[in-house]
């Protein structure tokens, strides 16, 4: 059983996260589907990536059990974390123009798979946001830098730092989702719009995401990086100091030299 499905449609690849149990959380399995997914571009006949949810969710982000069964092995959190970051950037460079079509709620990473496309489309029953810091995490996957660019940084710092979520429609007005519609209109209008962007000239769609898309500093990515480096370090180190033996005597409390060491049973009054 893949956690994401991809199908064509027309001059389409489609790819359909598959874990509606977990919101459609990226796990190793997703990040493999959607590797998959975007090495598809490489054939001719696809003119256009098309990213989707099963279910209730787009995508609620990266799978948080995941992430903290790794908190254990530090240099494997780290490389898991940084081939969801790596993802958005390919997203981001894919040869072909790529479309989030928003079923449901985007949170997090889903959030940041959907700023990754070039176009995003959301159903009435979308909801987005952010969220890192209601689990206690910092942006990973680009939010940081991505979501000034879509919205502007007073409107980024106000969802990096509430969390609040959008409607479909606060989305649209906002600029962060080109369309919201029906949710039953949601796959047709998609590939109207995929089969509009395939009639172009490949060559000419190329040069143009070359200007469409909005250049992004290394210094910036790098930043968020850092960032997320230091906050997981440190919360490894606090999980492993929790996990630790407790010191069997507090400083600073007297204890007598003789009891101590001696079987249970065995101490002077």
């Amino acid at each position: 059983m893949t956690s994401v499905v991809l199908t064509r449609r027309g001059a389409a690849l489609w790819a359909r996260i598959d874990r509606p149990g977990s919101g459609n959380a990226c796990d190793s399995t997703v990040l493999t589907g959607l590797e998959r997914w975007l090495a598809g571009a490489a054939d001719p006949a696809v003119r256009v990536l098309v990213l989707t949810g099963t279910g209730r969710s787009f995508c609620a982000g990266a799978d948080l059990a995941e992430a903290t069964g790794l908190l254990g092995d530090l240099p494997a959190l780290l490389a898991h974390l940084d081939r969801g970051r790596r993802l958005v950037r390919a997203l981001r460079a894919a040869p072909v123009p790529t479309v989030a079509a928003v079923n449901g709620a985007a949170f997090g990473g889903g959030l940041e798979l959907l700023l990754g496309c070039d176009i995003a489309v959301a159903a009435d029953t979308a909801r987005i946001g952010d969220r890192h810091l209601a689990a206690g995490q910092v942006p990973g996957w680009g939010s940081s830098v991505l979501l000034p660019l879509a919205v502007g940084p007073a409107l980024a710092r106000r969802l990096l730092l509430t969390g609040e979520t959008w409607s479909a429609e606060e989305s649209e007005r906002r600029g962060l989702v080109s369309a919201a519609v029906a949710a039953e209109r949601l796959v047709g209008h998609v590939d109207a719009l995929a089969d509009a962007v395939a009639a172009r000239d490949p060559a000419a769609v190329r040069r143009m995401l070359t200007l469409a898309r909005p250049p992004v500093a290394e210094a910036d990515w790098d930043r968020e990086w850092e960032t997320l480096t230091a906050h997981v370090t440190a919360q490894a180190a606090a999980r492993a100091a929790a996990a630790s033996p407790p010191d069997r005597h507090t400083p600073g409390t007297p204890t007598r030299p003789d009891t101590l060491d001696r079987p249970p049973g065995t101490e002077h009054p």
